[in-house]
């Protein structure tokens, strides 16, 4: 058997033959104009009020454009069910993960809260001022 032969056995048995349906150069451009507008709307967040909202809008955009980006980029949409729900528990996990950390970073940043007596880590307040050295007054500008 040829190695061309092998090939499309070993692909008709995982069901990736020369017939498999991929989106068009049209469809790959209008998920691009997509995943753009999408960008635009992430950058455009650095005007809007700083809240759990924006936060959380954020989180959605990014979810949908990583989904997007494996869908049709990495051709995901096309793999089998396996492949489409590894990836999906590592968004859940990543999801977990980022959820964790910033509860956790939201939990210690308040110092002396009522669960841990913790110090505030405000910047300490710079010395008062003290007379200058006799040398420094000494040396003035003569009148």
């Amino acid at each position: 058997m040829t190695a061309v032969a092998e090939t499309a056995a070993h692909a008709d048995e995982h069901g990736h033959d020369e017939g498999h349906a991929h989106p068009s150069d049209a469809t790959y451009w209008k998920v691009g104009a997509f995943l753009a507008v999408l960008t635009a709307l992430e950058v455009s967040t650095i005007w809007w009020p700083e809240n759990v909202l924006t936060s959380i809008t954020l989180i959605v955009m990014m979810i949908i454009k990583f989904a997007t980006v494996a869908a049709f980029f990495m051709h995901l949409r096309f793999d089998s069910k396996i492949l489409q729900n590894l990836l999906l528990v590592g968004i859940i996990m990543a999801i977990a993960c980022y959820a964790a950390m910033g509860g956790a970073l939201n939990f210690w940043d308040q110092g002396g809260n009522q669960l841990i007596n913790d110090a505030p880590r405000d910047q300490p307040l710079p010395p008062a001022p003290t007379d200058p050295p006799a040398i420094i007054r000494e040396s003035g500008p003569s009148h």
